[in-house]
């Protein structure tokens, strides 16, 4: 694909801004801790190009925090993350605050990614490390170059190239009549793009099979915002809950797998003049 094709594809999925920012706030009570495996693969990866100790990091999309915490552990001197919902800043300053991180070490912004405007922020190649793990805001060109943009050296991002939930497939089969596959090819296509406009990334693929004890409440979030068109109805979140309760042996959670793969992505942003793009 040529430069133009792979922009078109990077930006197929088109995000609703006011969508998301429901959509994370009501998910944010129940925001599982990321697996250990997925933290090992995700920092160790980062540590084969760079070092957190004394930098300056920016996380765009933190949701709960959880990677600014662990880039503190890891030395960083600051961290700011951006975040569209508030209760999932809300979730980011309670476990900062929790872990005892002065509030110099730290700052959360409420906004979109969209809405940022660097040069009133002062945030141009201010950052040794932008990360944007998995984050809607990767599917725009203009926001993939802002992020280059804010950062003096790394720039570090992820997605889900494909995940298998057995569970949510069968209950998707039963609305639906037929099993919904989860497969994304945007980390190729956005590695694609960045090597076009001269840069060199370096990307990682990995494998992780989680086994857990889902609550229900969660579960009918998490599966309610992916069955059902929008946001489910009454009846609807009624039907799933009693689904999830034949499944259950508590009556409180319910056990479940689900294989991801993922990709791990990191560029020298120093290799190419992004204004140049």
């Amino acid at each position: 694909m040529n430069i133009d094709e792979l922009k078109k594809k990077v930006e197929e999925k088109e995000s609703d801004l006011a969508e998301l920012r429901e959509r994370w706030n009501r998910r944010a009570a129940g925001f599982p801790a990321l697996p250990e495996e997925k933290q090992i693969n995700s920092f160790s990866y980062l540590d084969q190009f760079m070092t957190l100790q004394d930098a300056h990091m920016l996380d765009v999309g933190c949701g709960s925090g959880r990677y600014l915490l662990l880039a503190l552990e890891a030395g960083a001197e600051k961290v700011v993350g951006v975040e569209i919902a508030d209760k999932m800043l809300e979730k980011a300053e309670q476990s900062l605050t929790a872990a005892s991180w002065p509030q110099n070490k730290y700052e959360l912004v409420r906004s979109s990614w969209e809405e940022i405007d660097l040069a009133e922020r002062g945030w141009i190649k201010q950052f040794d490390l932008v990360m944007a793990l998995k984050t809607p805001a990767l599917n725009s060109v203009a926001n993939v170059k802002k992020m280059l943009t804010a950062s003096r050296a790394g720039f570090f991002f992820s997605n889900h190239l494909q995940r298998i939930e057995p569970l949510f497939q069968k209950l998707y089969a039963k609305v639906h009549g037929y099993e919904k596959a989860f497969g994304n090819e945007h980390a190729h296509v956005l590695a694609e793009l960045l090597e076009a406009w001269g840069y060199e990334p370096q990307t990682h693929i990995f494998e992780i099979v989680d086994i857990r004890d889902e609550p229900i409440a969660d579960l009918l979030i998490r599966y309610g915002d992916w069955i059902f068109k929008d946001f489910p109805s009454e009846e609807e979140r009624e039907w799933l809950r009693q689904e999830l309760l034949q499944l259950s042996l508590d009556g409180v959670t319910v056990n479940h797998s689900a294989t991801t793969t993922e990709a791990l992505t990191y560029v020298d942003v120093r290799a190419v003049d992004v204004e140049s793009l």
